[in-house]
């Protein structure tokens, strides 16, 4: 990305950030993702922001880096650096149950994803029965040792909160010291940056020693900050609401939502069938109905219409637009304009893991600002 690029890109972040403040609370907040497999940089420090109800779209050319910026939001790839935010948690937080909020979250994949030796309702009803007993476990869990745990509590709870303090100073104290050790290393490491070009393509190379150090210093500082961050007061446990009364409950509820979902894609005459049986467009309409079983905060998809023949990709289509037009927030990888321009509130364009541009979907569709996105467009456009 030039400088230039940069500039607009900037200008037009904090454009989209003013205007989507006023219109709501962030959903997602991307800050400095970084992704590497190996020694490949997929995702180049990206910063964005996702807020409550937006449809985001993000295009590009393939190999961009589109799918596993998606991946990331959901944590199914672990980011090499960076901070992801959802609803306010940081889902790289190692005390975070992850799995609590991919429940909010749901994923609609390239390749459908349906276990082939459940029926269509089985596949719809999975999670939520076995998330239902989950929750229904805990609950129980909870209100069981809660009296138990208040008791030690009342007569505990002061002095070991003291307690809790008093270390939390000292690796607050550590932290600070490795942070001002690390500086110096990572300055000196910087300077030994040697760009080489190979094939037509830059290079980047650092002293290895240096490097080494570095990372070991690097890990032994996230270690501290890790502990830090584990070492919090014990606090009153409260009586919880049973979700539902029994896990019989948990599979009616789960059975009557799945018929509900399954005749408003018009495949109720479906849900005793296997996955093999159904058609690409069909298995792609199941798979965003299991998703929605969840009752999810988000929806993400992953280029849903790429594994589709082209006379199906309507019908997949219609459902997530009717979805967005009931506030579902979105972020859609896609490659398909003419859906773009119709469900779109904000369009990401992405290469080499890079976000080019960020902008409402006429200004981008209309007047894009970069050179890139002009090229893209104009290519994929004439077609």
């Amino acid at each position: 990305m030039t400088e230039a690029d940069k500039v607009v890109l900037q200008d037009a972040q904090e454009q989209e950030k003013c205007d989507a403040e006023q219109n709501g609370k962030a959903m997602i907040e991307i800050v400095n993702l970084t992704k590497k497999f190996g020694d490949l940089l997929v995702l180049d420090d990206i910063t964005e922001t996702i807020y409550e109800g937006e449809k985001v779209v993000v295009i590009g050319p393939s190999g961009g880096g589109k799918s596993t910026f998606l991946r990331c939001l959901n944590v199914l790839e672990d980011p090499t650096s960076g901070q992801i935010f959802f609803e306010g948690v940081d889902l790289a937080d190692t005390r975070v149950n992850i799995n609590t909020h991919r429940q909010k979250m749901g994923m609609v994949f390239q390749q459908f994803n349906l276990f082939p030796n459940l029926t269509v309702k089985k596949n719809i009803t999975l999670a939520p029965i076995k998330i239902g007993k989950e929750n229904l476990r805990k609950a129980k869990f909870n209100n069981a040792v809660a009296p138990l745990y208040n008791k030690w509590f009342d007569k505990f709870g002061d002095k070991y909160n003291q307690s809790v303090d008093k270390k939390r100073e000292l690796l607050r104290n550590k932290v600070e010291t490795l942070k001002s050790e690390l500086e110096p290393v990572i300055s000196d490491w910087e300077q030994t940056k040697v760009v080489t070009e190979v094939a037509g393509k830059s290079v980047v190379s650092y002293d290895k020693e240096l490097t080494k150090k570095k990372q070991a210093m690097t890990a032994k500082l996230e270690r501290a900050e890790r502990k830090l961050s584990h070492t919090v007061h014990a606090e009153q446990k409260s009586v919880v609401e049973l979700p539902y009364e029994s896990v019989k409950a948990i599979k009616e509820a789960a059975n009557e939502n799945a018929e509900r979902l399954l005749k408003r894609i018009g495949l109720e005459a479906k849900a005793d069938v296997y996955p093999s049986t159904l058609s690409g467009g069909q298995k792609q309409r199941v798979a965003i109905v299991r998703a929605l079983a969840m009752n999810p905060k988000v929806m993400l998809f992953d280029e849903p219409t790429s594994a589709l023949d082209p006379e199906m990709v309507g019908e997949v289509l219609d459902l997530i637009k009717q979805v967005a037009d009931e506030g579902m927030t979105m972020v859609i990888v896609t490659h398909e304009m003419g859906f773009a321009r119709k469900v779109a509130d904000r369009v990401v364009f992405m290469e080499a893991g890079e976000i080019l541009e960020d902008a409402k979907k006429d200004e981008f569709f209309n007047s894009p600002r970069s050179e890139r996105a002009q090229q893209f467009l104009s290519k994929i456009l004439s077609h």
